[in-house]
Formats: C-alpha cells, structure tokens, sequence
C-alpha cells in the first residue's frame, strides 16, 4: 500500500435520492470508507460478515448494533461485532467513516 494524504473532508458529498458511500483505503487486513447519509436516509439493520468501527465526522445519527440503539454524534465511534447485526440512520446530515476487517470466502484474513 502507498503512502499518501487523503482529504477526507473535500470528499464528502451527499445526494438526496442515495447514500454515498467511496472506498478510500483498500488494505491487507481492513477496508476504510466514507459513507455519508443524507438527514433521514438509513442503511436498514442487517447481518455482516466482518467486525466494523464506525467513526463520526461529522453530524448525528442512531447507530443499532444488535438490540442496542444508541445516538452518536461528530468526534464518537463505535465498535460493532459480527456477531449483532448493525444498521444507521441520519439524525442531521452524517459522514462517517466505515473501518472493517477484510473477509475472505465468509472468514475473517485477520490473524
């Protein structure tokens, strides 16, 4: 992998008809993305495969991992198992960045 700068904030960007979502990191062992969500645009609950930290940039939203619902707003992060489905949904316009393992044919390829 190279090293280089990312500027993360020039790449936000919203859209009222979608949620964006851009890879900016593709490594050995984890992916990173930028995901931003429109106010009231939600990614539905729903099971994964892989371990995930989601970090706020910036906004509000209701994060669920499992039964929980908690609201998290810019500077929090949150670490959401395999294990418990997970779903978000935008409280104010929320960008936020997706960190997670990388998965191979269903396994986790972190040692």
């Amino acid at each position: 992998m190279e090293s280089n700068i990312i500027d993360v904030k020039s790449l936000v960007e919203f859209s009222p008809i979608r949620i964006i979502k851009k890879d900016l990191i593709d490594a050995e062992k984890f992916d990173i993305a930028l995901i931003c969500l429109e106010l009231g645009q939600e990614i539905p609950s729903h099971p994964e495969n892989y371990d995930a930290v989601f970090f706020v940039l910036k906004g509000e939203g209701v994060f669920t991992i499992g039964e929980e619902k908690l609201t998290l707003k810019e500077g929090s992060m949150i670490f959401s198992s395999k294990e418990k489905v997970r779903g978000i949904r935008s409280l104010k316009r929320l960008s936020i960045l997706g960190i997670r393992e990388r998965v191979k044919d269903g396994k986790s390829e972190v040692n």
